[in-house]
């Protein structure tokens, strides 16, 4: 049986909540969103709250026979007329179950059968809210010149990003890393959450010493944050005491919270004309 537009729309979308301090939230989001799904045509809905912003994203592919759709989730956003504080948000449908959890400052959007939701609801200690279809917002398309990288060069730096990631793990534990991910990565169509998924279900699998294991979460933690931000590693060594010496380059767009997670001490070089953050980070000893 083909599947209906509305379920293929409603399994692609994504959703979540970062922090936009100055910068503009549209562009925050729509470059947050063009790292993840891959493609610089999409469809957003942004809501800015107190220096943070609410938002979903799709490839605007999805929304083509759907011209008329508005999405329910829009209203049960916090200082939005439906939201009822933290709980789970559902839509319902005889094909799937969608569901909205809203729980402190964590946003998660899950979609599956509606059996499948059954035993994931069972796990979840909140108040749910049933939605009206009908209600809601429409996704805007993402204008081009707001995304601070061109499609082209911005495939370029997905695969790069890609391929470092690999190659990264690589040097630490081997091919069997390599063979699991590989095949996702020459697909035609590019999916960078695939990627990061296959990668982190293979190396749950491996057995390694703890020493080498704490170096590859390392690693792993670095590579997949360059990979979200849509930048690229041009150089990164990890040392037996765990000291870190990089040079990577991010998107000039990205939030402290992304610079956050690449440790301590690491000194940033701004190239706005470029729309380039350079990062680096010299590590203990030679």
């Amino acid at each position: 049986m083909q599947e209906s537009p509305i379920r293929n729309l409603y399994f692609n979308l994504i959703a979540g909540r970062l922090p936009v301090g100055s910068s503009n939230p549209m562009k925050v989001v729509g470059n947050h969103a063009y790292a993840i799904l891959g493609t610089n045509r999409l469809h957003v809905y942004w809501l800015p709250r107190a220096g943070y912003v609410y938002y979903f994203a799709i490839e605007s592919q999805y929304l083509s026979s759907l011209p008329n759709f508005t999405l329910p989730f829009t209203d049960v956003l916090p200082g939005e007329p439906g939201h009822q504080g933290d709980g789970v948000y559902l839509y319902k449908t005889t094909e799937f179950l969608a569901a909205l959890v809203l729980e402190g400052v964590s946003v998660r959007l899950v979609c599956n059968t509606p059996e499948v939701m059954d035993d994931f609801l069972l796990g979840v200690d909140l108040p749910q809210f049933e939605l009206d279809g009908k209600q809601g917002k429409a996704l805007s398309s993402v204008p081009q010149e707001l995304l601070g990288i061109s499609e082209k060069l911005g495939k370029w730096i997905n695969r790069s990003a890609l391929g470092t990631l690999v190659a990264s793990t690589l040097v630490f534990v081997g091919l069997n890393v390599y063979e699991a991910v590989i095949s996702t990565i020459n697909q035609p169509k590019l999916n960078m959450r695939a990627v990061q998924n296959d990668l982190n279900s293979t190396l749950s699998k491996l057995s390694v010493q703890q020493p080498l294991a704490m170096q590859l979460s390392r690693v792993q933690q670095v590579s997949a944050t360059v990979v979200r931000s849509g930048g690229w590693i041009d150089r990164y060594t990890i040392k037996a005491d765990r000291s870190e010496d990089f040079e990577i380059t991010l998107p000039s767009w990205v939030s402290q919270d992304y610079i956050d997670q690449l440790g301590r001490d690491v000194v940033t070089d701004l190239r706005d004309m470029e729309g380039l953050l350079v990062v680096r980070k010299t590590g203990k000893g030679k």
